[in-house]
């Protein structure tokens, strides 16, 4: 009998050992804890995809992006430069124009409208608390349509 429940144990243990290496853990998918200072942190690194195509055909550009080993948050200055894990924002420009805005929210999509008809070029920068890029991505497409939304055509200055 002795057998028998040892057998079954084994069993067990296997099948949960087996459960548990299929998983990934939570640092594997979400990245080292906030609690924990993280010594000689990995570089960071932008992963950006094209635009969604269902918002380029009602004028819209939908870019999804993800970033690892730093926390998109908005925190700027000094002093947050030595936060661990690392912390930082992204810079978007469209079409080399001479100005460019900060997201600090972390949602995954850049989300842009209002761009006429033809190609298009935009570059994002993930950046830290003051500004220095770590990387950039260009991501090119072509808009087939405008924006179809009242708000754009109405030409009355109702907003």
């Amino acid at each position: 009998m002795n057998s028998m429940r040892l057998m079954a144990a084994t069993a067990a243990l296997l099948a949960a050992s087996a459960a548990a290496c299929a998983a990934p853990t939570a640092k594997e998918i979400r990245g080292a804890s906030t609690y924990v200072e993280i010594d000689n942190e990995p570089p960071p690194k932008l992963f950006v995809d094209q635009p969604l195509p269902e918002g380029l055909a009602i004028g819209i550009v939908w870019i999804q992006y993800r970033v690892e080993n730093l926390r998109i948050v908005p925190v700027f200055g000094a002093g947050a430069t030595r936060v661990s894990p690392r912390v930082g924002h992204l810079h978007i420009t469209v079409d080399d124009l001479p100005w460019w805005w900060a997201d600090a929210s972390d949602n995954n999509t850049i989300d842009i409208a209002g761009l006429p008809v033809g190609e298009h070029t935009v570059r994002i920068e993930l950046v830290n608390p003051n500004h220095k890029i770590y990387e950039t991505r260009v991501v090119k497409f072509n808009l087939p349509v405008a924006v179809q939304h009242e708000f754009h055509k109405s030409g009355t200055g109702h907003h």
